[in-house]
């Protein structure tokens, strides 16, 4: 059936190298490529960025407490009791033949160093103040104007 020729050496010396080259070929290692990144050495100067000017906020001056002093040469009190940054409220005492009580409202203003101030009772002895403060915040010195009879008088205070 088989029948042996000169030819089949000469075939499988060629194959046999043709073969190897194929079994190297196949095993070979192959590697993936791998992504790569490009890194500059250049570096170009970038702008500054201007950090936003932050200003400092200046803390806030605790009126709260106890002023005396005179208002009308009489005898005054005024009581601050509660406070929110600009805005106060409490009472104020002046000692006329009879005494005065009234409730007061008042706002700050820091940059000024001024503060105002409103009656919050009606009636014929409720009026407006409007005063200077000192750089402590411990004395106030200014103008009390009736409302009715429009007359004006001075006062100063201090706190204790």
């Amino acid at each position: 059936m088989f029948t042996k020729t000169k030819h089949s050496f000469l075939h499988f010396a060629l194959l046999f190298p043709v073969l190897t080259f194929f079994l190297f070929i196949g095993c070979e290692k192959k590697e993936v490529p791998k992504e790569t990144v490009k890194t500059t050495t250049e570096t170009t100067p970038q702008p500054a960025v201007e950090q936003p000017k932050v200003e400092e906020k200046k803390a806030v001056l605790d009126l709260k407490g106890t002023y005396t002093g005179t208002l009308d040469s009489r005898a005054t009190t005024l009581r601050i009791t509660e406070q929110t940054d600009t805005t106060f409220s409490g009472s104020i005492t002046i000692n006329y033949r009879e005494a005065i009580h009234q409730k007061i409202s008042g706002l700050l203003d820091q940059d000024k160093m001024v503060i105002t101030m409103k009656d919050m009772l009606h009636s014929r002895y409720a009026g407006t103040y409007s005063a200077k403060l000192s750089e402590d915040g411990k004395k106030l010195s200014g103008t009390f104007t009736q409302n009715v009879e429009k007359t004006k008088s001075t006062f100063s205070l201090s706190k204790k």
